[in-house]
């Protein structure tokens, strides 16, 4: 059975979909940013929660604006919202340093609230993180017929083996440029574990090698599961993310 959530409304009037386990006992504070199009009730957010409460860790997970239980149409929707969405979740539920977890959009996510957060952020743990995706993966990857379709409609429609079909927005691409990171130094000193599957077909696990070429931090551990797909749900690949994030632990 889904634990019940809570809601935070934003400035704007959406409500942000949110369970938050704590104690002001426990010591340590993770907090997990998930993928585009996925939600809070996903295998590895599930299995942190899980990880979390076994180990007396705090715990938050949340759903972006349009996604999963928080209100709003996802076309609606672009990296500022989710972005912001990020920001008052940490400024207004979550107590204390925090470590970040983010998967896929929400590596990239989580990336850019550390450099917004240094002082809340004791280390990051990044799985397939999808960096400048909306550039990289959308953009740079769409034929000349899928632009012309964004300039001139203003969406694309995706079909996904994953997902129902959902669209790219022009305005997802074009807010998406304002927050590119691999053309620049990301100034960030917490530790940084970065997790990727080598057989990953949505985001290439040699974006990761280049990120961590990127990221200021003297302490940055890759690891590249050979077998592993995009989504890294496997009981062995959990293990991978849960010992990462004990990796952050002992650094702290």
């Amino acid at each position: 059975m889904k634990k019940i959530h809570d809601t935070l409304k934003t400035v704007n009037d959406n409500s942000l979909a949110y369970i938050y386990n704590y104690s002001p006992n426990n010591k340590y504070n993770l907090i997990w940013f998930g993928g585009l199009n996925s939600d809070m009730h996903g295998t590895k957010a599930e299995a942190i929660s899980e990880y979390a409460g076994l180990n007396n860790y705090n715990f938050c997970r949340f759903d972006y604006s349009g996604h999963g239980l928080s209100s709003g149409c996802f076309e609606d929707f672009n990296i500022s919202d989710w972005l912001n969405d990020s920001i008052n979740i940490l400024d207004n539920i979550c107590n204390g340093q925090q470590i970040f977890i983010g998967s896929s959009m929400g590596g990239w996510i989580s990336l850019l609230l550390a450099l917004k957060r240094k002082e809340r952020v004791s280390g990051l743990v990044l799985i397939a993180p999808a960096v400048d995706m909306t550039e990289i993966l959308m953009w740079n990857n769409f034929s000349d017929k899928e632009k012309n379709m964004i300039r001139k409609k203003g969406y694309v429609e995706i079909f996904s083996n994953d997902y129902p079909p959902y669209k790219i927005t022009k305005n997802l691409i074009d807010d998406g440029r304002k927050y590119l990171l691999m053309n620049q130094q990301i100034s960030l000193d917490c530790p940084v574990n970065i997790i990727h599957g080598m057989k990953d077909e949505a985001v290439p696990w040699g974006l990761s090698i280049e990120l961590s070429k990127k990221i200021s931090s003297n302490s940055i551990t890759k690891s590249f599961i050979k077998d592993g797909d995009h989504g890294l749900s496997r009981p062995t690949d959990l293990d991978h993310i849960f010992f990462s994030v004990e990796q952050i632990i002992k650094k702290i």
